[in-house]
């Protein structure tokens, strides 16, 4: 019998190998994993903050841009251009002048008109 645990000695114990083995590449994979997610944060973080300080020259120059247009559009500088001459201006004449009327006088015919507005009518029927 002893010649039998002899030749058992010297096997390698594969299933413990394996074990350690997963064991370290799950380790592994895991360190690698957070390192990864690490780095994304950290990437992330700056093309926010860059996207940030491009925000704020936007709104920088849209400041500008408005107080340049009020400025321009001022009635003091509108007339500075005019009597320089840059602007051009035509008086308009009596002729040149349509008065429209908004409302026109509706037949009084006594007949029911169609309406096209549904929630027009339903509304004055509340109101009625």
């Amino acid at each position: 019998m002893s010649a039998n645990r002899r030749r058992h000695a010297n096997a390698i114990p594969i299933a413990s190998f394996v074990t350690w083995a997963l064991i370290g590449i799950f380790a592994g994979g895991g360190g690698l994993a957070y390192v990864w997610c690490k780095n994304q944060l950290y990437t992330t973080g700056s093309e926010i903050k860059s996207l940030e300080r491009e925000l704020v020259d936007l709104k920088n120059k849209n400041e500008v841009a408005e107080s340049k247009i009020a400025q321009l559009s001022s009635t003091a500088k509108l007339q500075e251009r005019y009597d320089t001459g840059f602007i051009k201006l035509v008086p308009i004449t009596n002729d040149h002048i349509t008065v429209l009327s908004n409302s026109t006088a509706a037949p009084n015919t006594g007949e029911l008109r169609p309406v096209s507005n549904e929630k027009t009518v339903s509304s004055e029927r509340i109101h009625e």
